[in-house]
């Protein structure tokens, strides 16, 4: 596994979901985790349930004071900021709210590219920074396979992502002189709290299993990679697009084996 003993990580999103599985993660590889989120009782809870390597820290990623002061604070408390795991999101108002750009609602659109865009902007400003101030870190943000493939009925949503896809890459190239990573998960479907109404049903769990090569995604398996990423272990790593999606983007159909022998 790698080891981040000694490291500095600050989590957002870390209440639940991804970002919780990722905080864990990152103290159990020896990180002094930030567990930054909006939510304070589920935050509260994962610094609980990790103990003394983690510290809690309210944000609000839409607002660039609060990014901010979580970043001082993080240097306050710690001495520095070795690693972002950024997953600030609100999965209820995409599958609530977003569509398609002709139906659309105007203010939906900015609330989502206000919180996944321009979140993901304050966070990357004000971490990187403090990064190249060090000249050392390593950013890993958390972006989606419906930025790399198309997937209808959720265009703000892709409509930022892929905006986070983009400034991977140029954000790469800007920083990597002072010795400072970006790169970007892009996980597919991923069983959380917030997906449990798609997954209650067994007709459509089967569906989306039946999307996964080798089945739906957990928490922790996107975390396991943002770990490695953030590690030096991938210190040669920088401005990457990485699928975490158990083959979801690696196929259009399916052939089974008596048919691959067949041929």
């Amino acid at each position: 596994m790698a080891d981040l003993t000694g490291k500095v990580a600050i989590v957002t999103g870390a209440a639940s979901g991804i970002g919780r599985a990722g905080a864990r993660a990152f103290a159990a590889a020896g990180a002094t985790v930030i567990v930054a989120d909006i939510n304070k009782d589920g935050g509260g809870r994962v610094v609980q349930e990790i103990g003394e390597r983690a510290q809690f820290q309210p944000v609000d990623v839409r607002d660039t004071l609060q990014v901010q002061r979580m970043v001082a604070n993080t240097v306050a408390r710690c001495g520095r900021v070795d690693v972002l795991f950024h997953n600030a999101m609100n999965v209820p108002l995409v599958n609530r709210g977003d569509g398609r750009a002709t139906e659309l609602d105007e203010g939906t659109w900015r609330e989502i590219i206000d919180l996944v865009l321009n979140g993901t902007f304050y966070c990357c400003k004000y971490a990187g920074q403090q990064m190249l101030k060090q000249g050392s870190g390593s950013i890993v943000l958390t972006a989606t396979t419906d930025a790399l493939i198309g997937q209808a009925g959720i265009d703000a949503y892709t409509a930022a992502k892929g905006g986070v896809v983009a400034m991977t890459r140029s954000l790469a190239a800007g920083l990597s002189p002072a010795g400072v990573r970006v790169n970007a998960v892009c996980p597919s479907f991923v069983e959380t709290p917030h997906q449990a109404p798609f997954l209650s049903d067994p007709i459509e769990r089967k569906k989306i299993e039946d999307l996964h090569l080798m089945g739906i995604l957990q928490p922790e398996d996107v975390a396991d990679f943002g770990v490695f990423l953030a590690s030096d272990r991938a210190r040669r790593v920088t401005g990457g697009i990485f699928p975490v999606d158990a083959g979801y983007t690696a196929f259009k159909g399916l052939m089974s084996l008596k048919e691959t022998i067949a041929r």
